[in-house]
């Protein structure tokens, strides 16, 4: 499969961080979050999953929220920005297991390995999934979740 590719601006997801291994946690703590104290100036209603990996190995961090306009968010709230990027975008089929995409997208970077690179914030590779009106919740067989790989061309 190919992937779309296209160009996102900067993205400022406003939302609660964890361990990547413990996904579950951090998205029950923005919910309860979201509940008491909703971010006002969100863009819209797609939530974000930030998967980033220090080295590109091991479970690393996850930060999920929402995509915000600006930092100005209350203090209990962590934002990440990521760079506006080129983007190569994949789909998750939720009902045949979250890493139901890992295959093919590993193999579509190493085929293109000589016209992409996989971009890094710091020293963590990073992955964005995102949670629109495609998702339709994990047992449905018709939910898809994009999942986004920021690249950078080589020249």
């Amino acid at each position: 499969m190919e992937p779309k590719i296209f160009t996102r601006e900067t993205l400022l997801i406003a939302g609660v961080t964890g361990s990547g291994d413990e996904t579950l946690k951090a998205w029950e703590a923005f919910e309860k979050l979201d509940k008491i104290n909703p971010l006002k100036n969100k863009v819209s209603e797609e939530s974000y999953e930030i998967r980033m990996y220090p080295g590109g190995q091991g479970p690393g961090e996850v930060h999920v929220g929402w995509q915000v306009k600006d930092a100005r968010v209350s203090k209990e709230y962590k934002v990440i920005s990521l760079p506006a990027s080129l983007y190569a975008e994949f789909v998750i089929y939720p009902s045949k297991g979250w890493e139901s995409s890992n295959a093919e997208m590993n193999k579509w970077l190493s085929e293109n390995a000589d016209k992409y690179t996989q971009r890094y914030i710091g020293d963590k590779a990073y992955a964005i999934e995102v949670y629109d009106d495609r998702f339709k919740g994990i047992d449905n067989p018709e939910s898809e979740v994009p999942i986004l790989i920021p690249i950078v061309p080589i020249k």
